[in-house]
């Protein structure tokens, strides 16, 4: 919000379309999340949310749909798209802007992932496991710091991070 009124400050529209374009984009995850439950809540969403990035328990049967972010959550697609709609209407750059800031927010951490694929040198750090493929893993029930932020984060191997998300 405080950006919004940075940018246009004597502009509420502007302003406002900034805003709601960068919350609103957001609306595809309970939209994709609606379609493989039926579920159509909020809060049924939210509840999901708050374990599916949680390590799996034994003995824990909820289902794990996977990821839920549509296309419109991929840079490369959408903000030159975007872009070049604000381009030939200019009165949809607010959007665009919002929906760049809102993307910029989502890749805030790709740097952490980098130190800690260094961290972990090429091996898991559950197994210890080498010469595969490492994703990143961010306990969900860690509360977010900057200062926390390497001990939240683990690299793991492809197997390891199947348990972790309750696929096998």
């Amino acid at each position: 919000m405080l950006t919004a009124c940075a940018i246009y400050p004597r502009s509420l529209r502007n302003a406002s379309l900034l805003i709601l374009a960068g919350v609103l984009i957001d609306l595809d995850h309970l939209v994709l999340y609606s379609l493989r439950t039926g579920d159509l809540s909020v809060s049924g969403a939210v509840a999901y949310d708050r374990y599916r990035g949680s390590i799996a328990v034994p003995g824990d049967t909820r289902p794990r749909y996977g990821s839920l972010r549509s296309w419109l959550h991929q840079p490369l697609l959408t903000l030159p798209l975007v872009w070049l709609l604000s381009r030939r209407w200019s009165s949809t750059r607010p959007v665009a802007l919002g929906i760049t800031l809102h993307l910029i927010l989502d890749y805030a951490l790709l740097p952490i992932y980098w130190l800690i694929h260094q961290r972990a040198r090429g091996r898991c750090e559950v197994c210890l496991s080498g010469g595969r493929k490492l994703q990143v893993w961010r306990n969900g029930r860690a509360q977010v710091s900057w200062q926390a932020i390497p001990h939240d984060f683990v690299a793991l191997c492809p197997d390891c991070y199947d348990r972790a998300k309750g696929y096998k």
